[in-house]
């Protein structure tokens, strides 16, 4: 703060400031009151606690000699242990109602009450301490004379009830002085109150209400033809509100316009970057066109022939070997967009596993399990040999060891499972996370070039099928990888392109 200036309290100050302590007294009486009606309250249940108490205590001793008069005829040790125990509990229930209201005030029938409990105790004590030692004469003695303290005791609590009463009677008054005080209290509470609404009022008509309606003809007049004119009558609250409210509706529609405008701006990129996406797709197929010069029927023809000349030498390996690569190359003839039967797909599967046979010999085992229910089935062609042509390359290809491919296809009431898994060297976390990740839609940039196959596997799949296929890929390094996909068994689909 700068020397010579003085800081100026502002009206949000000041109003905080009084609500502040109106809240502040509010509370303070309002704890004060809980406190004295919590006190209050206590107090009048101590009293009816009191009362309670001497009535046990009158009807404990009752108890206790009725129960010394069953042993005087009985005898049983139960009977004693319960005499025992009701004169403990009558002593300690004396001893604390005489400390607990002498607290506050001496009571005559009180002190009485506890000395002629004591001496009841004394005399039943006396009488079980001898019990076993004495004839019936004089084990009766000595329960008259427990018998006629306990009578004394009975008789004597009228004059105790009457002074009990007394003693409530007195608090009572007591309370009620205090009760007019809390209300004198609430009262001198409410009018400080009042008084600080009626500050706070005058505060807020002054600071507030007086700007808010200069403020208000001032958005009167804005924009008007006849600046100055002020309409007696109107609700200036109303008129500031129209006006903000017409400002807010200008806002909202250049936000509006700016929002129209980057949404167009971006549709442009999106179509900049599909128009590029395409180019790019173009070269790659122009690239490929060119590697794919060899005429693929004249493959297949020439394939054809050294069948028919193995044949004719009697080398029916040579044979079947030829006969396989023809028939795989014809079905690899075939549109990718082309739909096939299951039957045919396993057929080429076969081909293609005899083919791996005869190149890899015994270092590779193939487990193939086919369910004939599926044969009517309907699946892109080319689906299953790029997932198999994986395992035997990513999977199989580093192995040392023998590898294993297996495939089952299971076929049930509404689809067709099919499982291909390897116990190659399985597939790091990355590919792993990137190929889930174009299974779920998430990253539809981050697979690998060589998922590539597999790629085309799942565009295709979701061409066909759309939304109804699945595929699971579990893979572990050094154990292995498990592909699992489950389709709808229908027979008459097409591709969805």
């Amino acid at each position: 703060m700068k020397p010579g200036k003085i800081r100026q309290s502002t009206l949000k100050g000041k109003f905080s400031l009084c609500l502040l302590v109106i809240v502040a007294v509010l509370l303070l009486t309002s704890g004060l009151l809980f406190g004295m009606m919590n006190y209050m309250q206590q107090r009048m249940e101590t009293l009816l606690d009191i009362n309670n108490r001497v009535y046990d205590l009158k009807l404990g001793v009752n108890e206790v000699a009725e129960t010394y008069k069953y042993y005087l005829v009985s005898g049983r040790e139960e009977d004693k242990e319960a005499i025992c125990v009701g004169l403990k509990e009558l002593v300690s229930d004396s001893a604390a109602l005489k400390k607990d209201i002498f607290e506050d005030v001496y009571i005559r029938e009180i002190d009485d009450l506890n000395n002629m409990i004591d001496t009841f105790s004394g005399q039943t004590e006396e009488g079980l301490l001898l019990f076993s030692s004495k004839n019936r004469e004089e084990r009766t003695a000595d329960y008259e004379k427990a018998a006629y303290t306990a009578q004394l005791i009975d008789k004597y609590y009228d004059y105790v009830y009457r002074a009990v009463e007394q003693y409530s009677e007195l608090e009572k008054k007591a309370l009620e002085k205090e009760k007019s005080l809390i209300t004198g209290i609430c009262i001198f509470v409410i009018l400080v109150m009042f008084g600080g609404v009626a500050v706070m009022l005058f505060w807020f008509s002054k600071g507030v209400l007086n700007p808010l309606s200069r403020l208000a003809y001032k958005a009167a007049n804005y924009r008007t033809d006849e600046p100055g004119q002020w309409q007696q009558g109107r609700d200036e609250v109303k008129d500031l509100t129209d006006t903000f409210d017409a400002m807010v509706l200008r806002i909202e529609e250049q936000m509006g316009q700016m929002e129209i405008n980057m949404k167009l701006e971006l549709q442009l990129k999106q179509q900049r970057l599909e128009h590029i996406k395409m180019e790019k797709l173009l070269q790659e197929s122009e690239m490929k066109a060119l590697q794919a010069r060899i005429n693929p029927h004249f493959m297949f023809n020439t394939l054809n022939s050294i069948a028919q000349m193995a044949y004719l030498e009697e080398a029916p390996q040579t044979e079947q070997m030829a006969e396989a690569v023809s028939d795989y190359f014809r079905y690899n003839l075939k549109d990718i967009h082309h739909v096939s039967t299951m039957e045919e797909e396993i057929k080429n599967v076969k081909d293609y596993i005899y083919i791996q046979k005869i190149r890899f010999g015994d270092r590779i085992d193939f487990s193939l399990s086919y369910d004939e229910k599926a044969d009517k089935g309907k699946i892109p062609a080319l689906t299953l040999q790029p997932i198999i042509e994986n395992s035997i390359i990513h999977g199989l290809g580093c192995c040392e060891g023998k590898g294993r491919v297996e495939i089952s296809v299971e076929c049930g009431e509404k689809d067709i499972q099919i499982c291909i898994s390897d116990n190659g060297r399985g597939m790091e976390y990355e590919k792993l996370s990137a190929v889930s990740a174009y299974l779920e839609g998430k990253d539809v940039q981050g697979i690998q070039s060589d998922s590539i196959g597999l790629k085309n596997v799942i565009d295709r799949m979701r061409a066909f099928f759309d939304r109804r296929f699945s595929m699971t890929i579990v893979s572990k390094i050094d154990e292995g990888t498990s592909i699992t996909i489950t389709v709808p068994y229908e027979e008459n689909l097409c591709i969805k392109y």
